[in-house]
């Protein structure tokens, strides 16, 4: 059925994960849905509970929710049927929205269908991969056969590249984004190390295009107190945060106690001198804790691929401290590397900072640059070259 009031061709955002439940990935996809809005651009989201989408009405954002079927365990992943099961809503919300780009931002059935449609109407299809360095622990290896029959009962694909560098269940889940990627126009992945490491893989045309950031909102750096930092992210091993609170004990051990402070957003409380638990916070309040903080802590280390934390204090004016050197050479001067990996070179750079402040003026304005050139305008605007640059 047509939709008479759509006047121009609308983008298809799609994705497998809850809107519900806001991590990287979904805030990642939720701000490209807004961006696209407020530039007028007509954006159709397409995904598990998208009516919970904040003010999708008021933005002008159409949202379809698929019908769930349950949750797969573990993966807290909605359970939406198979791709083929898919593609007719998939079809019809082409057809009445008169959809002429598809973005995709996940690598399960509901993807699979929407690239499926995309390839029999001749609409280009852009594969965000949010990431392709999924991490299983090695004795869980011997379930990668099973993930392996999962993922191809689910999409419908059964052939393709397959990857090998890992354990055999990182390589079966690694192969499931690859399989998604292979079959996309263009993948788009938000950083370049990620997006060589696809090309690597054979995943074909391959793009490095950033996530898009929040717009601008600098604020003065805290003056005074302790040196304030900002732990935002999944409480899930690869994050790492046990680095962070083991280099807090080791700087309070040094410096002594109201030196530096830690906020943590998100898990329990536990008792760690000079940290702050905060709990699962809103958006609303990571801003200010990001506001109050000099730099934000990012810990992972060989998982990440565009942290959205490093947005979001970019675009505060706040630069990042990182674990991961390559990850840091993503950020350029809006990153300050730590000597080494592990919790005792992380405690050794903060205690540097804590001692000389002014070492944090110049990745601050840094970090305010990489953030403008990454505005929702600019997003869109790419977003639209790469799209054209795909169409017969």
């Amino acid at each position: 059925m047509r939709d008479d009031k759509a006047a121009t061709p609308a983008v298809l955002l799609v994705c497998d994960y809850s809107l519900k439940y806001l991590g990287g990935a979904q805030t990642a996809f939720v701000r490209q849905a807004q961006a696209l809005a407020a530039d007028g651009v007509r954006t159709v989201v397409l995904a598990p509970d998208a009516d919970e989408l904040a003010d999708a009405a008021e933005s002008g954002i159409i949202t379809v929710t698929p019908p769930r079927r349950g949750t797969i365990p573990v993966l807290d992943l909605p359970l939406l049927g198979r791709a083929r099961d898919l593609e007719p809503l998939v079809a019809a919300t082409v057809r009445r929205h008169q959809v002429d780009t598809i973005v995709v931002h996940s690598e399960f059935a509901l993807a699979a269908a929407a690239i499926a449609v995309g390839r029999r109407l001749g609409i280009p299809v852009l594969h965000t991969v949010h990431t392709f360095f999924w991490r299983a622990p090695a004795p869980l290896a011997p379930f990668a056969p099973a993930v392996s029959r999962v993922h191809r009962s689910l999409t419908g694909i059964a052939d393709g590249g397959r990857y090998r560098g890992s354990h055999a269940l990182n390589n079966a889940l690694r192969t499931m984004t690859l399989r998604i990627a292979e079959r996309a126009d263009i993948v788009l992945s938000p950083s370049r190390h990620q997006a060589q490491a696809l090309r690597d893989a054979g995943a074909g045309r391959v793009e490095a295009f950033s996530n898009v950031a929040q717009p601008l909102a600098v604020t003065a750096a805290p003056e005074g107190g302790p040196l304030r930092l900002l732990w935002v992210a999944r409480f899930a091993p690869e994050k790492r945060v046990e680095v962070a609170l083991e280099a807090m004990r080791l700087v309070e051990a040094r410096l002594g106690s109201g030196r530096v402070h830690l906020d943590v957003a998100g898990g329990t409380q536990r008792p760690v001198a000079g940290v702050t638990f905060h709990g699962s916070v809103p958006g609303t309040r990571v801003a200010e804790l990001m506001d109050a903080a000099d730099a934000a802590l990012i810990t992972s280390l060989g998982f990440d691929n565009q942290p959205m934390v490093a947005l979001e204090a970019f675009s505060h004016g706040r630069p990042v401290i990182v674990s991961d050197p390559v990850l840091a050479g993503e950020f350029g001067d809006a990153a300050i590397g730590t000597p080494g990996t592990d919790a005792a070179a992380l405690a050794e750079l903060i205690v540097q900072l804590e001692a000389d402040r002014s070492l944090l003026q110049h990745p601050r304005e840094a970090a305010v640059a990489y953030a403008r050139e990454r505005q929702p305008a600019a997003h869109v605007a790419r977003l639209r070259e790469l799209a054209d640059s795909a169409r017969p």
